[in-house]
């Protein structure tokens, strides 16, 4: 459903690169903890990403092209321009602000969050009376607040998926999760002003042949796999379709039949701050893990150019005249 490539496309390369460009305005720091990837792979496709994009859209060469897989080595111009000092420059501003983690079980993932907190900021605390199990009054030290040194860096903490980490001692994986959640996650951000960002599946009961006959597919709430907990304390909650995996023709509009597996519907099923159920189409590659809101179904004279483009991209024409179209249709 292409989940962990939205989640990267908008809380790690768009405000990483925007860090990058913008240092007097914001820092950033994203702790990443990849429980269904490897560091290198999540790497190699903000490679791809960035080809893409810094080069105008001309330049689509997939993960797997860049590793020269099957035999096919990379292009000499394809490694001298990453080894351009603007790539390079950008290749380690990520190594040095996305820090990836080794923790998998909630309580280690709270723990390199909060050893980071307290090695950058400091953090107060106020006096308070509790009465023990013992019925015993005593005074101790709770906390009170805390603040950072960099008040403008931004603390992303991104976890991949919460149905893949460890379970705590005694504990189901429910449990664990709910423990993520529900306390640490909540305590991270109102405490420690970090953002999570959790992916989490739905699960396979949402798609069974009754869902598909009422026509509700979408992801829902209900049908978050494991725990509806991380909805519930979450300040937002975003939900990704493709109607090309249930072999639809046609949806909201948009001929599926072209667009295939190059488009997403994104819904906003939760937003404490704002309003929800909004949805949009968006245009989606995965080979560079690029997403652009498409237009309207009534902007026929936009779409066809997008069918045409996908069609050439399905249909491989020369290179010269498809990277020409490609740089027409995504300019800004």
């Amino acid at each position: 459903m292409a989940k962990t490539q939205f989640a990267s496309h908008e809380f790690i390369y768009r405000p990483l690169l925007y860090a990058y460009e913008h240092p007097e305005q914001i820092r950033i720091k994203i702790f990443y903890f990849p429980l269904e990837e490897t560091p290198e792979n999540i790497m190699v496709r903000f490679m791809s990403y960035l080809l893409f994009t810094k080069s105008g859209h001309k330049i689509r060469l997939s993960p797997t092209e860049l590793r020269s897989f099957n035999n096919n080595p990379l292009n000499q111009e394809i490694i001298d321009i990453l080894n351009t000092e603007e790539y390079q420059s950008i290749l380690r501003f990520f190594e040095e602000n996305v820090i990836f983690c080794s923790s998998t079980n909630p309580y280690g993932i709270y723990k390199e969050c909060l050893e980071y907190a307290k090695n950058n900021g400091t953090v107060y605390t106020k006096k308070q009376l509790i009465t023990d199990d013992f019925g015993v009054t005593k005074e101790v030290d709770v906390f009170d607040r805390y603040e950072a040194n960099d008040p403008e860096e931004y603390r992303i903490v991104f976890i991949d998926h919460i149905g893949l980490i460890g379970t705590e001692k005694g504990c189901s994986l429910k449990q664990s999760i709910d423990k993520l959640s529900s306390e640490y996650c909540v305590k991270l951000r109102n405490d420690y002003n970090f953002s999570p960002v959790v992916i989490q599946q739905q699960a396979f009961v949402g798609e069974n042949l009754d869902a598909f006959k009422e026509n509700k597919l979408r992801p829902t709430i209900a049908n978050l796999s494991d725990s509806k907990y991380p909805a519930r304390d979450a300040d937002m909650c975003l939900g990704l379709f493709s109607p090309f995996k249930y072999e639809l023709k046609e949806y909201m509009g948009y001929d599926i039949t072209k667009l295939r597996d190059n488009i997403r519907f994104l819904e906003v099923l939760i937003n404490r701050n704002g309003s929800m159920g909004g949805i949009i189409g968006l245009y989606f590659d995965g080979a560079v893990n690029y997403f652009k809101e498409l237009p309207k179904p009534d902007e026929v004279t936009k779409l066809t150019k997008i069918y045409d483009y996908l069609r050439k991209l399905r249909n491989p024409q020369p290179a010269i005249s498809l990277l020409a179209y490609a740089k027409t249709l995504f300019k800004n």
